[in-house]
């Protein structure tokens, strides 16, 4: 009795072609997308701080005290204070148990850089006990109710603002 020879079954050179051209066009569609992560980072960084402006805006209302965020863009860092000049009195973070101090350059916000920022020209922001933004002089050491305020966060090619409404102390990422 003849056995027969299964026939054997293989990828031809065409289909082979096929495949390796079409993975290469997608890794170089894909790769480029993948190692740029700038606009990630600076939506992170926005969300951070957005969340930090409402928490210091709804603590200003539940306390009925003045709640300061001061940024300094020179240094890459901001911190949550309930009391400026003369004695800077930082917040302790709710869940870190340490002071409230937010520094750029380093975890979620390592390649993330505050290119400005302005609450009617100053850098510090504060919520009354009704949740209204001010814009706190430090030279002069006053409030007065804000008129425009943004945070400009830039990573790679990406920018992002986030700015903080007069009057409403509504909270915008743009």
């Amino acid at each position: 009795m003849k056995t027969r020879n299964p026939i054997r079954r293989a990828f031809t050179l065409i289909e082979i072609l096929a495949v390796v051209t079409i993975l290469g066009l997608t890794s170089a569609i894909i790769l480029p997308q993948l190692s740029s992560h700038g606009d990630l980072d600076a939506a992170s960084a926005a969300r951070s701080i957005t969340a930090d402006l409402l928490y210091a805006q709804s603590l200003s209302i539940a306390s009925g005290n003045m709640t300061y965020v001061v940024f300094d863009s020179a240094n890459g860092k901001y911190d949550l204070m309930s009391a400026v000049s003369p004695s800077n009195v930082i917040l302790t973070h709710p869940v870190l148990h340490a002071p409230y101090e937010v520094v750029f350059g380093n975890g979620a916000l390592k390649n993330v850089t505050m290119s400005s920022v302005s609450f009617d020209g100053q850098t510090t922001v504060a919520f009354d006990s009704l949740g209204v933004p001010y814009s706190y002089n430090a030279g002069t050491q006053t409030t007065s109710a804000l008129v425009a305020g943004s945070v400009v966060l830039q990573s790679g090619n990406a920018t992002l603002t986030v700015s903080v409404q007069p009057y409403s102390g509504e909270i915008k990422v743009q």
